[in-house]
């Protein structure tokens, strides 16, 4: 029977984490964060601790649709029971109530630690952008 590495199960939970992501389901991602973890996003406060980052996602996907989300991760280190990645993202987010959709490109740093269940968490997500935020036309165009 072949097992999966820890690097392999670490890519599988970053794949898992694209895709719940860009299904815009707030209760799903938030599973996906440990019980205390720490959202560092940027220019705002830490959001610290699942329901609170549930509460978080619940607004912005409220607001905007995300299922254009895309990630390349670049970097995948494991450690034991504790791993990080890089990845470059890009997303477009589309207003749920129609108007401009917003262009973001940037760099998300996750650390993740193994439950005892052998799932992957994500403990700590940070964020940056590599561009200035675009603003795009209802055609994808920036106006």
């Amino acid at each position: 029977m072949d097992t999966e590495s820890p690097t392999d199960e670490v890519a599988l939970a970053l794949d898992a984490f694209d895709r719940t992501f860009a299904s815009g389901d707030p209760n799903a991602l938030a599973e996906l964060f440990a019980p205390d973890a720490r959202l560092l996003l940027l220019h705002r406060e830490p959001i610290e601790g699942r329901p609170a980052i549930r509460e978080h996602w619940t607004r912005l996907f409220g607001d905007y649709d995300p299922a254009a989300w895309r990630a390349e991760h670049e970097v995948i280190d494991v450690h034991g029971d504790r791993a990080y990645s890089l990845s470059v993202y890009s997303e477009m987010l589309v207003p749920r109530a129609g108007g401009v959709s917003l262009m973001v490109r940037g760099r998300l740093i996750l650390f993740l630690v193994r439950d005892p269940d052998g799932a992957w968490r994500v403990t700590i997500a940070l964020n940056s952008h590599s561009r200035p935020v675009e603003q795009l036309a209802s055609d994808g165009e920036i106006p």
